[in-house]
């Protein structure tokens, strides 16, 4: 059923008239690869942004501190245990402490 669907679309037909029907398959795992990382990268971007706000909220002061502590995490776990951590942080010190442990995580994962 679904080989009959990919046969209807433009991009099949196009292939087949090109006698390129064998890379089909693997141009369709490619644009599928590429839309998980896409869907990934946002996922990732989203998280960021959430956990800035609920800093820019809960603790002014820090919000340079958790952008420059999160820009390069590329691990959606860590990034929601953090939004955990820093939603149930009590003050300004115990943040500070979530979010340089940071770091630390990330270098356990490597």
């Amino acid at each position: 059923m679904l080989r009959d669907v990919m046969k209807e679309t433009w991009a099949f037909q196009k292939a087949e008239l090109e006698g390129h029907e064998e890379e089909l398959p693997q141009r369709f795992q490619m644009a599928f690869m590429q839309g998980v990382h896409q869907a990934h990268t946002e996922i990732l971007q989203e998280l960021r942004h959430t956990l800035v706000k609920i800093v820019r909220l809960r603790f002014p002061n820090l919000v340079r501190l958790a952008k420059k502590q999160t820009f390069s995490i590329a691990d959606s776990a860590i990034l929601r245990d953090l939004l955990v951590k820093m939603s149930i942080a009590q003050t300004s010190e115990e943040a500070v402490i979530y979010l340089l442990e940071v770091d630390e995580d990330e270098g356990d994962e490597d």
